[in-house]
């Protein structure tokens, strides 16, 4: 069966609401299942496309439910009431691999906490990225997590956005995501939840082509997330460039010249992540307040300073899109303000003028 040919229909749908839990156990193991593998080689197929890269050295992937029972439980009716069946991006089940993570004394062998799932309920089919799966990490392993996206929230928040992903807040009474996150760190609550909203019956190909393109867009997070677990520094801003390259040949491919040409604008503003990922490269500390001293820790741009309840910020003079460097010359100070209102075309050094 090609993609094209599926469609989840109001039979799936009731599927989950029914009382024989047998029959739902064998519809979802042997229908829905199959059809959501489907869907998945077809993300994976573009993935592999988009960003160039070997998915299989680092992920895997997993079904809910997995179905693994004994031969004795074979022979006996199931007991579990499923309420939703799923397909699973995630890392691999290999010792020696995750040297980025860290369960202290556990001799459980480590995984990447990482699962970029596509579900299928009663209300329909959609994607969740999930941090903290499985959990048990040390706090020093979580460090780097929260590190990462809280540092990167702005650009993050812009990929979630275009891609149709939410993020799933703990204190409803916080309104940034930024101080969200800060306060599941400083509670020990380390679980972080990406979602798509539902799409709904009947699910066809245009829907589940839309789905797929919001994983497309999003994926350079969870990717990041990878690069972490393995002990590197995160290619965020390496794969959204990616995106920028090959997006409109993608919206092309799968959905059409003329929505292609609808969605370039939307696409080209990719570039503002490249310029907010700019602003967010880590600069070796030293060398940060060198920059600062040089600067009399004030922005070139306002002159305020830290008493005037800002934050001071490294910016690049000549940006890196443009060949601009990462040495002590090539830096100003600009505060938070100051920095995100400047582009990557303003190659303005502030400390002449």
């Amino acid at each position: 069966m090609e993609l094209k040919q599926i469609l989840f229909d109001e039979d799936d749908r009731t599927l989950f609401l029914i009382d024989d839990i047998q029959l739902k156990a064998d519809a979802i193991r042997y229908s829905i299942l199959p059809k959501l593998e489907i869907v998945n080689n077809e993300l994976i197929s573009r993935l592999i496309k988009v960003y160039n890269f070997d998915f299989f050295q680092n992920y895997s992937v997993a079904k809910t439910p997995h179905f693994r029972i004994s031969k004795t439980q074979r022979k006996e009716p199931t007991k579990t009431n499923y309420s939703y069946s799923g397909i699973s991006i995630t890392g691999q089940r290999k010792e020696n691999k995750w040297f980025g993570l860290d369960r202290g004394n556990k001799i459980i062998p480590s995984i990447s906490p990482t699962n970029l799932s596509i579900d299928l309920t009663n209300k329909g089919l959609s994607t969740h990225l999930f941090f903290n799966h499985p959990k048990n990490f040390t706090i020093e392993t979580y460090q780097k997590f929260y590190t990462f996206f809280i540092d990167n929230i702005e650009i993050i928040s812009g990929l979630a956005s275009k891609a149709n992903f939410q993020y799933q807040f703990k204190y409803f009474n916080i309104f940034s995501i930024k101080r969200d996150l800060e306060l599941r760190f400083e509670s020990g609550d380390y679980d972080i939840i990406f979602s798509t909203r539902p799409f709904e019956y009947p699910i066809n190909y245009k829907k589940i082509n839309d789905l797929i393109f919001s994983n497309i867009i999003f994926f350079p997070v969870i990717n990041a997330c990878i690069n972490i677990a393995l002990g590197e520094q995160p290619k965020l801003e390496e794969n959204i460039t990616k995106i920028e390259a090959n997006l409109f040949d993608y919206v092309k491919t799968y959905f059409g010249e003329q929505e292609a040409n609808a969605k370039k604008v939307s696409i080209e503003n990719a570039d503002n992540y490249k310029q907010k990922a700019e602003g967010k490269v880590k600069v070796q500390a030293g060398l940060r307040w060198q920059v600062f001293q040089r600067d009399n820790w004030r922005c070139l741009s306002c002159g305020r300073g830290v008493e005037d309840n800002i934050i001071l910020h490294v910016d690049h003079i000549l940006p890196r899109s443009k060949g601009g460097k990462d040495e002590f010359d090539n830096y100003q100070t600009l505060c938070d303000i100051c920095n995100i209102g400047k582009s990557n075309k303003n190659q303005t050094d502030l400390r002449i003028i």
